[in-house]
């Protein structure tokens, strides 16, 4: 859900060791994953989704009606499309989706999800430009799909994506309002508040698409495009690449937010009823008791309070860069900027486990061809997940530990070492992790770090970092001192 909210500041690798975001991960195993925003791009204008066409580029969709092109690290001036002339824009209305052919390389075809000048939801197809592989042909648009929503400017929707099984899969809210007022949930003959299914390579004589055989509704009561119903505001859905189970992040009304996880073997949602508005997460929904027959309890959820508002829903990760993130559901919340995640395997229902606490305001998830991670943010930010390693192993021989440690990243990687809770002074110490990459192993106080100290720290300039020893979270003495880190060039 997209609210306009004032500005933030970035956090950075070692920003995210702090007491809040390392709390969860205290209670789990050695070496559990911490996150860091590792910035790709910024300047943009209400950046709302980052995704792919299978190739090294990133697509950043601008919900003001652009489509932008980060190349090889460079953002290209000019918008690979450009439709801001056609829509609406304004709270949560304008440019929200864009998913690719799965044969896009070869066609050059491609899919928007816009609001219309007068709030409808408007599904168009685009080609790519046949003379400029970074262009997009504005004059190619061939409406695909329009939903009436003309009555409230919220709860729209927006996500776009292709599934394991080639259709196209599209998410519509509600229609707004609060609580639901035109009960679109649970009405199985409107397609708002729902999850739509439809074959776009197979065109009917009457409309621009096919209805798959296999939707539920095919051939009984109810709308022939439904996959799944009960949604209020599915603010972006993703298909884990390596089985295909659907995720959604669906937008609570003032008290639940809720990840649901749709197994492929269990049919990946096919005819589930995800329970709004009858139930708010798995609480029933203005009332103390409620119906659940037939209703699916979400995975994960989590309140309202502590700044939490909104969900945004993300990725399963899957990419190489950070290992300790594989098989991993990363989500996150548009107000509080916390970053969480799921097993992807576990079972049901998770406790949600805090991996980052920043100060980012998240509009969305991303993911590129090779499975990597972003985020995208209100501040015109896009911005790589990438994981940073907390060692709370204990004993007397620290270098042993570093260098085991050290010896899980390729040799290329720059590392530093933090020894925290130890009694020395600000000591640069040599040993195994010094002479494996090149950096120091620093040992400094629990609860300070001199100055002196904080000056070689801000030289070193590692790309990740790790803490050695303690029990508990790094202090905001040294929080502090190290939030000068960069990632190395």
């Amino acid at each position: 859900m997209l609210i306009p909210r004032p500005g933030l500041a970035l956090t950075l690798a070692v920003a995210v060791m702090t007491g809040a975001a390392l709390a969860p991960a205290a209670a789990a195993a050695a070496d559990d994953p911490v996150l860091a925003l590792e910035p790709v791009a910024s300047g943009l204008q209400r950046p709302v989704l980052a995704t792919h066409a299978s190739d090294a580029r990133l697509f950043v969709v601008e919900q003001v009606g652009r489509i932008r092109i980060l190349d090889g690290g460079t953002l290209r001036s000019t918008p690979f499309l450009d439709v801001s002339a056609r829509i609406s824009f304004g709270g949560e209305r304008g440019l929200l989706g864009l998913a690719f052919h799965p044969a896009y390389a070869g066609n050059g075809r491609f899919f928007i999800f816009y609001t219309q000048p007068d709030g409808d939801l408007q599904v168009s197809e685009f080609r790519r430009s046949s003379g400029d592989p970074s262009r997009a042909d504005p004059a190619s648009e061939r409406p695909i799909l329009r939903i009436e929503h003309s009555l409230n400017t919220n709860h729209n929707g927006g996500m776009l994506a292709f599934g394991p099984d080639g259709y196209l899969y599209i998410a519509t809210g509600d229609g707004g309002g609060g609580g639901d007022p035109l009960k679109s949930g649970q009405d199985i003959n409107s397609r708002l508040g729902k999850l739509l299914r439809i074959d776009v390579d197979t065109p009917s004589p009457s409309i621009p698409y096919e209805v798959p055989a296999g939707n539920p509704f095919v051939g009984k009561p109810g709308d022939d495009l439904i996959w799944s119903y009960g949604l209020r505001n599915p603010w972006r859905f993703s298909f884990d690449r390596s089985n295909g189970d659907l995720w959604i992040g669906d937008v609570g009304q003032g008290l639940w937010e809720e990840i649901d996880r749709a197994r492929t073997a269990d049919g990946r949602g096919r005819g589930l009823n995800y329970g709004w508005n009858i139930l708010e997460g798995d609480h029933c929904y203005g009332a103390t008791t409620c119906d659940r027959t037939g209703k699916t309890p979400p995975l994960a959820e989590y309140p309202h309070g502590s700044g939490n508002c909104s969900v945004t829903g993300g990725y399963v990760y899957r990419g190489t860069a950070s290992p300790l993130l594989n098989g991993r559901y990363l989500f996150g919340d548009y107000c509080s900027g916390r970053i969480w995640s799921l097993a992807a395997g576990g079972g049901s229902p998770q406790a949600e486990v805090l991996l980052l606490d920043s100060a980012l305001q998240i509009t969305s998830f991303g993911e590129d061809a090779t499975g990597e991670v972003y985020v995208t943010g209100v501040d015109g930010t896009v911005s790589r997940l990438v994981e940073t390693r907390v060692s709370r192993r204990s004993g007397a021989d620290r270098y042993a530990t570093a260098a085991a440690v050290a010896a899980t990243y390729p040799a290329s990687v720059p590392v530093a070492y933090v020894a925290t809770g130890e009694n020395y002074p600000d000591a640069i110490a040599g040993g195994p992790a010094a002479a494996r990459d090149g950096g120091p192993l620093l040992l400094v106080r629990r609860d300070s770090i001199p100055a002196a100290t904080a000056g070689q720290l801000a030289r070193l300039k590692p790309g990740k970092i790790v803490v050695l020893g303690g029990t508990g979270a790094v202090s905001a003495g040294v929080a502090s001192a190290l939030a000068g880190y960069t990632a190395a060039p």
